[in-house]
């Protein structure tokens, strides 16, 4: 008789309600992060996201939400397009233009994408002059 194979349980499930998308944690018993989707005419408007656990890197919750609105993109026939208005609500919290920066995102300016790569390589803050709300793509 051959070896039983041990079964992959997934820790995160992520459930709908009302355009917004919740991670949720089995092991934890608790919501991981958050990300609210609207549809634009030809593209993914990321309206919101939210990872609580930000001290947790190695969760990686922002970047899983980001890979399902990406598969979702694809699945609802935009290619994989996403558009998202990067800024930061809450003072003194993560700077969210060098995150979209490193899963792809690309601004209208490629001087600014050129500094958000230098700032991501150096491990540095953006300048403030970049703090302001950008509009940022991400082209399947």
């Amino acid at each position: 008789m051959p070896p039983i194979k041990p079964i992959k349980i997934t820790d995160r499930i992520l459930y709908n309600k009302d355009c917004q998308y919740n991670m949720v944690s089995l092991s934890k018993k608790k919501l991981l992060g958050m990300i609210k989707l609207i549809e634009k005419k030809d593209t993914l408007y990321i309206a919101n996201l939210k990872s609580y656990y930000p001290e947790n890197k190695e969760l990686r919750v922002g970047t899983s939400l980001i890979n399902f609105a990406k598969k979702l993109s694809k699945k609802m026939g935009f290619q994989g397009r996403l558009n998202v208005n990067a800024y930061n609500v809450e003072l003194g919290g993560k700077q969210p233009h060098r995150f979209y920066r490193k899963q792809g995102f690309t601004t209208n300016n490629p001087r600014m994408d050129d500094m958000l790569d230098f700032c991501n390589e150096c491990n540095i803050d953006i300048p403030p002059t970049m703090k302001q709300p950008i509009n940022m793509d991400f082209k399947g």
